[in-house]
């Protein structure tokens, strides 16, 4: 009977494990398509009929975006889930409070990014608001960039957990657990130097650097878990 409740128990840790390795693909996937293909910035310093135009020329692409950008922090939340089964369902409790504290940082993340989406939405669907101010589009706008840098700061927590999460209970490769420490790393720098960073200030290169092994660590995470979960 334990057997079986055992045997129960690890297939669905190994599900939800596999599920959450699809999710984080799925998820990159739209996230390369919105930003490397339907994504075009608004023109700099434009007038108020070539921002008029822009936003009408656009309109349909943002849209897609910005309702796209839903199912991506679905995904996250499901990668978070998978990433905690794998790490800390056999790990025990010296596993479990970092992988608590990741899965914080999932939250986090998508509490950012459903709040910067918003503030999106308003500013690039508010046709009124830009006749009557376009500063306040601006300020909006402006706004997005500074939550989507701060965005990469909560990468580091969530990266953070999980990556000695697995480290310690041997549920991810040490490798992976390595690329995470660094983006964690280069999250806590981006957020020390955001000023310099938004200014397009010397600085600059340590989000490029967090940035990028944030991406490689979601994606080698996400393959892992889907093509090793059944190692649970």
């Amino acid at each position: 009977m334990d057997s079986a409740s055992t045997g129960t128990d690890t297939q669905g840790l190994v599900s939800v494990s596999r599920l959450g390795g699809l999710a984080m693909i799925v998820g990159l996937g739209i996230h390369f398509v919105l930003n490397g293909v339907l994504k075009e910035f608004p023109p700099v310093d434009p007038t108020l009929s070539e921002l008029q135009a822009y936003l009408a020329r656009e309109n349909g692409a943002w849209t897609i975006i910005h309702g796209f950008r839903y199912l991506a922090f679905a995904c996250i939340a499901l990668f978070a889930a998978g990433l905690f089964s794998r790490t800390c369902g056999t790990g025990g409790v010296y596993a479990s409070g970092w992988g608590v504290l990741g899965l914080l940082g999932a939250a986090i993340f998508v509490t950012n990014g459903v709040i910067t989406n918003g503030i999106e939405i308003l500013a690039f669907h508010n046709d009124a608001l830009v006749a009557q101010n376009q500063e306040g589009f601006w300020l909006l706008f402006r706004l997005t960039r500074v939550l989507f840098t701060a965005e990469i700061v909560t990468w580091s927590i969530l990266i953070l957990g999980f990556s000695v999460a697995g480290w310690r209970s041997g549920t991810l490769p040490r490798w992976l657990a390595a690329i995470g420490l660094l983006q964690v790393v280069a999250g806590i720098l981006t957020g020390v130097f955001i000023v310099s960073i938004l200014s397009d200030g010397p600085a600059t290169v340590i989000v490029e650097v967090a940035s990028v092994a944030g991406l490689v660590w979601f994606l080698s995470a996400g393959v892992y878990l889907l093509i090793q979960g059944d190692s649970v």
